[in-house]
């Protein structure tokens, strides 16, 4: 969300389709010029959540998130005076969450509510949506909850999704059926192999081997495309990115 207008304004200036490989969050394509834009993501929990937000009314989803936080006795800050909460050092409002979190997560992992786990989302630790291998959600509770900011992007977000024509699949980011429309502009903000993040950790070298052959193949045929990625961290460099980008405009 940061990047957006460093990332924005770098794509071509006319196109009517987008195709967003490794959709994420959902936030550029919603933020891009074209009206027409296809989500994908491996990960249906992702999907889930972005069906939830494009097919419900901001109002409604609000006011199911209130009736969660009442349900689960959560913090609402942003309902309160300042000062209402005593955060404590290193710890914000998490041991005021824990107790009614824990819950809520114990629930959605009983009956897969998706109200349920976008306020899971809100109130986790770093907003991590992350599952163990028995499709279990297991991020621990966050420092922050429902507040002015997050609410007032979540209805900007959801309001703006509305005023675009979105398609939504889970198919791995090799499936040609991604890349059928040659007018497309497809963009790319894959895993990325030198940085920890929970999502990076099934990516591979050889994911990324793919992943350049393919782009080089929609080059090949005159598709508009753009990646994000990631060439130096924390003292860590992505060579075969580095050698492989010379090619391309960075």
């Amino acid at each position: 969300n940061k990047l957006l207008k460093e990332i924005i304004p770098l794509f071509p200036n006319n196109y009517n389709s987008m195709v967003d490989v490794f959709c994420g969050s959902g936030v550029v394509g919603a933020n891009a010029s074209c009206v027409n834009i296809y989500c994908n993501d491996n990960n249906p929990f992702t999907i889930q959540v972005l069906k939830y937000f494009y097919g419900q009314c901001s109002k409604s989803i609000i006011a199911d998130m209130e009736t969660i936080i009442a349900q689960y006795g959560l913090t609402y800050s942003r309902t309160k005076p300042k000062g209402f909460y005593i955060e404590h050092k290193h710890e914000g409002l998490s041991l005021y969450n824990k107790q009614g979190y824990n819950k809520l997560k114990d629930d959605y992992n009983k009956d897969k509510d998706i109200r349920k786990l976008v306020a899971l989302l809100i109130y986790g630790f770093n907003h991590y949506l992350r599952f163990n291998a028995d499709g279990i959600f297991n991020v621990p509770v966050g420092k922050v909850d429902f507040s002015n900011s997050i609410y007032n992007n979540m209805i900007s977000f959801v309001d703006g999704i509305k005023t675009k024509n979105i398609s939504f699949s889970t198919l791995d980011f090799t499936d040609k059926r991604l890349y059928q429309d040659t007018e497309a502009f497809y963009y790319f903000d894959p895993p990325y192999s030198i940085t920890t993040a929970p999502y990076n950790s099934s990516w591979s070298s050889q994911d990324d081997e793919q992943l350049f052959s393919l782009i080089d193949d929609l080059h090949a045929r005159n598709s508009l495309f753009a990646m994000s990625n990631v060439m130096l961290s924390n003292g860590k460099e992505n060579l075969p990115l580095k050698e492989w980008a010379k090619k391309y405009y960075c």
